[in-house]
């Protein structure tokens, strides 16, 4: 298995969503055209998409309906054979752990990308000394490592 990059960002739900853009291929235009909300039919504008992939957004966090609507569009617009209930309810928990961690400064955040593309997501607090914030990448990574080889025994 390939190893896993690991970044630290202040702008985790940018990140999150700037990275699936990209992983998929997707022009801002066609992201924000799947991004509607599956409860008030509320449609994210592209420049809003925009605003939030280059961190343009900092007065308040993004409404509930926008994180509905965010993981509805990221689950339509990726590919995978995936159960498109179970992508949505993980793109959706995710947005909005991100969403908490952005606004709410919650600490700095551990991105770990895996060779398939998935990404982990750990808080760190910022009071931690580096060598124990490097304990932590470390046993995440391993951790992320071990449940990829458990999940593909399973096929």
């Amino acid at each position: 298995m390939p190893p896993h990059t690991i970044t630290t960002r202040n702008t985790p739900l940018s990140d999150y969503v700037r990275a699936f853009r990209e992983r998929e291929g997707l022009s801002h235009n066609r992201l924000a055209a799947a991004c509607r909300d599956p409860e008030t039919g509320e449609r994210i504008l592209v420049q809003w998409l925009i605003n939030l992939i280059n961190d343009r957004l900092t007065d308040k966090a993004p409404e509930m309906w926008r994180l509905r609507a965010l993981a509805a569009g990221m689950t339509a617009a990726e590919t995978s054979t995936t159960d498109p209930g179970i992508r949505y309810r993980q793109h959706l928990d995710a947005v909005k752990k991100l969403a908490a961690i952005q606004w709410l400064d919650l600490g700095d955040v551990i991105d770990m990308t895996t060779s398939d593309g998935s990404v982990i997501t750990i808080t760190v607090p910022p009071d931690l000394p580096e060598s124990a914030r490097q304990l932590i990448r470390e046993r995440a990574e391993a951790l992320a490592t071990r449940l990829a080889d458990d999940l593909s025994g399973m096929d």
